[in-house]
């Protein structure tokens, strides 16, 4: 299902929603109106909100944990948020010149620090659309929990907390009396701003650390670094069959290349693609005994067929003799490919890799075919013929290795969601910290102003007048980059 498919279909589902939202008011059917007093929701064009109440008394309880440890931890919180301002401003300019330059054609490399707008199915494979909103209300709830405990602990009322569906971007907030928050000291409601920014910073620390750790965590149930196991096969994957892969293999070689994790796969599968397969180390007797060669023909790109079309297992082996010696085999031999394969571990690329009294035999391909010896732990190998990016997008594979019936994709998930977690979160403390509408650097900024102009400006009118030209012109900054990125990504 692609990522139109998908738009359309949550598309009709907002609008069966509204339909029968606006039908049941229009009939002033009690039941449902019943129904959304009591839940707090509310359903309107594309969107819907959620407003509650009942968490209030949870984050009550929060925001008078441990006052001295809370009043460090919001203190922290905001002189990092600060910290982190002039370098979201150095990354937004990063990230406007290099959209600028590529816009241009003027820019070959991409700029390591960058922010990007992450749309499924456009940059974003739209199977990880469950991470994406996953990682969206996590992020989101943990941005507005910051908000609310920091609120409660300078002694601003909550009015609830609320959940708006955009579409399919869900967005947490929580409503505080504003009149309180209003009449706090600049300072204090700095730790009130800055705390969904500095829960954001941990969340992505957070996500890194378990990232890294998730190896040593797992290692009781899991095995790491000696292969990989395999976690799903497509269907129309050519490495399945009776003798092929199956779900649960551990690799843990292609060909010569040794497979320790999801790298060295990857390695391994380019170099078979990059260079020429190797050869076989056999002996003259198993040559003589299974040879069933024709006459040879030469065939475009340079293939030499000696095969006949009732030999379809067999494969056409050119020998490599040694420089100055007598050839002691003829120079093709049509022999069966698992035969060969299966009857060596040596493998070659000239005469002089083989042992002694063995002779180096490779197999008569085109420059896209190659000849893989698939090496699974306990099971025997696996033979392809064909292009080894099929291997590659057919066959998933995970690092997580299990020596129990748990299977590798619980990790792997836990691994995914830590990555989107780390990366969005990160990027959403970098982008709230910017002053700009709808932001929290619309307030944070004003909170500074207020603080840093407060001798030098008597009134404060002006200093919130001088506030605002500064989110005005990160507005402008702001969506000016945005559309500049998005721009630049599609064209």
């Amino acid at each position: 299902m692609d990522s139109f498919t998908v738009l359309i279909i949550v598309g009709l589902i907002h609008c069966a929603l509204f339909f029968f939202d606006t039908l049941f008011k229009s009939c002033s059917h009690y039941p449902y109106l019943y129904f959304l007093h009591n839940t707090g929701l509310q359903v309107e064009v594309f969107r819907l909100r959620w407003f509650t109440t009942v968490f209030n008394r949870f984050i009550q309880k929060c925001g008078c944990w441990r006052p001295r440890l809370l009043d460090y931890w919001f203190t922290l919180g905001a002189r990092c948020s600060l910290i982190l301002l002039p370098v979201a401003v150095y990354i937004f300019i990063k990230t406007a010149l290099g959209a600028w330059e590529k816009s241009s054609g003027s820019g070959d490399v991409k700029s390591s620090i960058t922010l990007e707008p992450m749309i499924p199915g456009v940059n974003l494979p739209i199977g990880d659309i469950g991470y994406y909103i996953a990682t969206l209300i996590i992020c989101s709830v943990v941005h507005e929990f910051g908000h609310a405990v920091a609120a409660v602990r300078e002694d601003v009322h909550i009015s609830g907390i609320g959940v708006i569906i955009l579409f399919i971007l869900p967005v947490v907030y929580v409503h505080i009396n504003t009149e309180q928050y209003d009449s706090l000291h600049p300072k204090r409601q700095l730790l009130i701003i800055c705390a969904g920014v500095w829960h954001n910073i941990v969340l992505a620390l957070i996500g890194i650390c378990m990232l890294t750790l998730l190896p040593i965590l797992v290692y009781p149930f899991f095995d790491i670094g000696s292969g990989v196991a395999i976690c799903n096969i497509q269907q129309a994957s050519p490495v399945l069959g009776p003798t092929g892969l199956r779900v649960g293999d551990k690799i843990v070689a292609l060909n010569q290349c040794q497979v320790k994790d999801y790298d060295t796969w990857y390695y391994c599968i380019v170099s078979t693609i990059q260079h020429q397969g190797p050869g076989y180390c056999v002996s003259s007797e198993l040559v003589r005994e299974h040879d069933e060669s024709v006459s040879v023909k030469q065939l475009p790109g340079g293939v030499v067929e000696c095969c006949s079309a009732n030999s379809p297992d067999h494969l056409c082996f050119e020998y490599i003799e040694t420089e100055g010696d007598m050839p002691e085999l003829q120079q093709h031999s049509c022999l069966p490919g698992r035969t060969v394969i299966e009857s060596t571990e040596e493998m070659c690329t000239t005469s002089s890799d083989c042992s002694v009294d063995l002779h180096c035999l490779k197999p008569s391909l085109d420059n896209h075919t190659r000849l893989l010896r698939i090496k699974r732990e306990n099971e025997k190998i696996v033979i392809f013929l064909g292009h080894p990016g099929e291997i590659y997008h057919t066959v998933q594979v995970s690092d997580f290795v299990p020596y129990l019936f748990i299977p590798s994709a619980v990790p792997e998930v836990i691994a995914q969601l830590c990555k989107y977690v780390s990366v969005f979160s990160a990027g959403l403390a970098v982008i709230n910290i910017i002053p700009c509408f709808y932001f929290d650097g619309q307030y944070i900024i004003q909170a500074v102003s207020n603080i840093i102009l407060a001798s030098k400006v008597e009134h404060k009118s002006v200093r919130n007048a001088i506030a605002l030209c500064i989110t005005i012109c990160g507005t402008v900054f702001v969506f000016g980059n945005v559309l500049s990125v998005m721009l630049s990504s599609f064209l």
